[in-house]
């Protein structure tokens, strides 16, 4: 990068961290010595008040206060010695030091000229503390208006505590327009540690803590996919409801991108819309690459609601060149769609969906993680669920109905009827529960670009039966607490039909996992309805305490039994053999309330061969989300595909020090999926972290480097945006997120 450049790069940096305050507007935190605080509260009465311990009157209404003055007007307050005071003009005037107060000031100046009758006046060498944003300085000159317009001449302003000036600003003048919410400096110089950063001319500030349009705090790195890695953000306050982000941003491996971020929020419906550009890519000759990001929730009318995405990348390498995070780099599918959704209440359910993916997904993710990688499209697919409103005896009766329309270039095609209906007995007691269910499903298709002998008009008409039933016992232990034992029993019987011939347009074969337990279908989607003749038995125990409610121990235990092994199977996948299932076994222990530890296996009934498990410790300390204490340590495991720990930490070490770090290591591999670490200092003016970081972003041993510091001058922008995000949430147990990245 020419040095040229760099300079430039740098005054921008500069410049957008004296602007960053006029679009966050967040106060800062420094506690400010309020030099009236010891006074009592101001009066608001309009009538003029003056007190003093001796006044003596001159010709023409010439007054002379001295000795503990106070006059007070309008929640308005001046203290001082000794004051002059002119009853025909409401003028005051004094050359001592002077103490003035309202809602928006504190200001202690040496000298002191004020109209009381129209509200403004001038006070010279004086220090003064900004009560909006809990600023303070010094100015030689500092004009007040009625309204609280301000004019400060030889300015030196800082948000930090007194007796610490670690950043500071000074400018000529200072206007401050409480009507706009803003400030406006001239001449201004920013140092920080005596240092100084930069010069501007003229740059405008919030003084009221509301969002305004301006330049946001930059976010500068390093990176080895695109060099040095600068973005400076400008916000847009268009209206209460929406914004817009412009973020221009500089890589100096790949080029100048643009990029940028509009939501709105209204009555009914919220919606935002992110995209970058990057008109020629150095690395790759000059290739353009993109991306957009579209979302929109609301609702049309009370019962009709709406739902859209679009996702769009200009190449499936697009998140491991510019993205950060392991979700993006590691997402398989690009969703686009549109679902409108009208409910009934109580009766009936309606979905429309138009819904097609862009495929991001390597061969090697989508046979780690069972996903088709590439998914049909469907133009449209209609749902239709209702369930009758009152009963006869505990049942209901109920519908099911779909049709969707599956396309994708070069493979079988065509439509897809599903008509099920249902009826529904429940019934649930204190100590008790059973329910059952009775389904005729009958599916049929139109196909088109079947192979030879294949049928174009398929159909398939299966009934299902299932019954659920469960126990609540309960007992007080010696400690007083509740402990109770939830056994429950599931059976499932569906006959078997051939379905070799019905296509594969929507059904995978999901995790085994407790809701496959109780599942109707061993199968995601249906074109697959597994044939079931089997038993699930599951019991549940668990400790509560009295007094709080806290479920301290809870322990689930569940099996599948086979009578009749399934026949009806998907390509590459096996299918249960008659007998028991693997166990399941899952243990929450809440240890106290900042410990916590949980386990997950699934094991052979034999008991001599693991297929899964996870086990993971955490700590959180009850102020985690402000920057507390938080550790997390766990362990995955899935036989013949993974074997992963994780280990993470955020802690503060003194009040101004916090370290945080993460690795996530493959044991299968014998090698680091992801490494981070992070340091962060900060005071109540000003804060510096440094962050490092070391991913995989696709294929065998393709990992990614970072390296980025942040300067934040607080009341100028946001603190802390570098840790939270790159630490694990508190789902250890996310295999098929695992899979993705590795």
């Amino acid at each position: 990068m020419r040095p040229s450049t760099f300079r430039l790069l740098r005054a921008c940096a500069v410049l957008s961290v004296l602007c960053s305050s006029a679009a966050r507007g967040e106060p800062a935190s420094c506690p400010q010595i309020d030099f009236t605080s010891e006074m009592p509260p101001i009066p608001a009465d309009p009538k003029l008040v003056l007190n003093a311990d001796k006044v003596d009157f001159n010709e023409g209404g010439q007054s002379s206060l001295s000795g503990s003055v106070r006059v007070s007007q309008n929640g308005r307050e001046f203290a001082a010695e000794k004051v002059d005071y002119s009853e025909s003009d409401q003028r005051l005037r004094t050359d001592s030091q002077t103490l003035f107060r309202d809602s928006r000031y504190a200001i202690r100046s040496g000298q002191t000229d004020y109209d009381l009758k129209l509200g403004n006046g001038v006070f010279l060498n004086n220090d003064f503390t900004l009560r909006s944003i809990n600023g303070r300085g010094v100015a030689e000159k500092m004009s007040v208006a009625e309204a609280g317009n301000a004019t400060l001449e030889g300015v030196r302003f800082t948000t930090c505590a007194p007796g610490n000036e670690a950043w500071t600003l000074t400018a000529s003048t200072i206007s401050l327009d409480q009507d706009t919410g803003r400030g406006e400096a001239t001449n201004a110089l920013l140092r920080f540690q005596g240092v100084p950063l930069f010069y501007l001319p003229w740059f405008q500030f919030p003084i009221d803590g509301l969002r305004h349009s301006g330049f946001l705090f930059p976010i500068v790195g390093n990176n080895q996919n695109t060099g040095f890695d600068i973005r400076w953000p400008v916000y847009l306050n268009l209206g209460s409801n929406y914004d817009v982000t412009l973020i221009p941003r500089y890589l100096s491996e790949r080029g100048a991108q643009i990029g940028g971020e509009g939501r709105y929020l209204l009555s009914s419906n919220e919606g935002s819309l992110f995209g970058e550009y990057l008109p020629s890519d150095d690395k790759l000759g000059g290739e353009s690459r993109s991306y957009i990001d579209y979302r929109h929730v609301g609702a049309l009318s009370r019962s009709l609601g709406v739902e859209a995405k679009y996702g769009y990348v200009s190449d499936r390498n697009y998140f491991a060149t510019f993205g950060g995070g392991v979700d993006l780099t590691s997402t398989p599918f690009l969703e686009r769609g549109v679902k409108f959704t009208y409910q009934a209440p109580t009766v009936f359910r309606v979905e429309a969906l138009v819904q097609e993916y862009q495929t991001l997904a390597t061969t090697q993710t989508s046979s780690l993680t069972g996903l088709d990688p590439d998914p049909y499209t469907r133009l449209p697919q209609i749902r239709v669920d209702g369930l009758s409103k009152n009963s006869f005896l505990g049942t209901r009766a109920g519908l099911f109905g779909e049709f969707t329309n599956f396309a994708r270039a070069g493979s079988v095609e065509g439509q897809r009827v599903i008509a099920q209906p249902y009826l529904r007995w429940e019934h649930d007691q204190l100590s008790w529960y059973a329910n059952a269910q009775g389904d005729l499903s009958y599916t049929a298709y139109n196909l088109t670009n079947t192979d030879a002998g294949v049928p174009d008009a398929p159909r398939r008409t299966l009934p299902l039966l299932s019954a659920e039933g469960g126990l609540r016992f309960e007992r007080l232990t010696g400690g007083g607490n509740v402990q109770t034992l939830e056994p429950k029993l599931f059976y499932l019987y569906v006959p078997y039909r051939d379905q070799n011939q019905l296509p594969l347009f929507d059904s995978g074969l999901p995790d085994f996992d407790f809701p496959q337990l109780f599942a109707r279908n061993r199968y995601s989607g249906y074109d697959r309805v597994s044939d079931a003749n089997q038993l699930t038995t599951a019991v549940t125990s668990r400790l509560i305490e009295s007094d709080s409610g806290i479920a301290r121990l809870s322990a689930t235990l569940g099996q599948i039994y086979y009578f009749r092994g399934p026949r009806v199977d998907l390509p590459n996948f096996a299918t249960p053999s008659e007998g028991g299932s693997n166990l399941l076994g899952n243990l929450e222990y809440q240890l106290t309330s900042r410990w916590s530890a949980t386990g997950t296996s699934e094991v052979a009934p034999t008991l001599d061969r693991v297929q899964r498990s996870s086990v993971a410790l955490r700590y959180r300390d009850p102020e985690a989300s402000a920057g507390g204490r938080r550790f997390d340590l766990a362990y995955r495991y899935r036989r013949d595909l993974l074997e992963q720990a994780d280990a993470s930490f955020s802690t503060p070490i003194t009040d101004a020090w916090r370290l945080a770090a993460r690795m996530r290591y493959s044991l299968r591999d014998d090698s680091t999926l992801e490494a981070f670490g992070g340091a962060e200092y900060q005071t109540c003016c000003w804060a510096v972290s440094a962050t490092y970081r070391r991913y995989l972003v696709g294929g065998v041993d393709r990992f990614n480097n970072g390296f980025y510091v942040q300067l934040e001058l607080k009341g100028l922008t946001r603190i802390g945006n570098g840790f939270e995000r790159l630490l694990p949430n508190d789902d250890f147990d996310s295999d098929r997120r695992s899979l993705g990245s590795r």
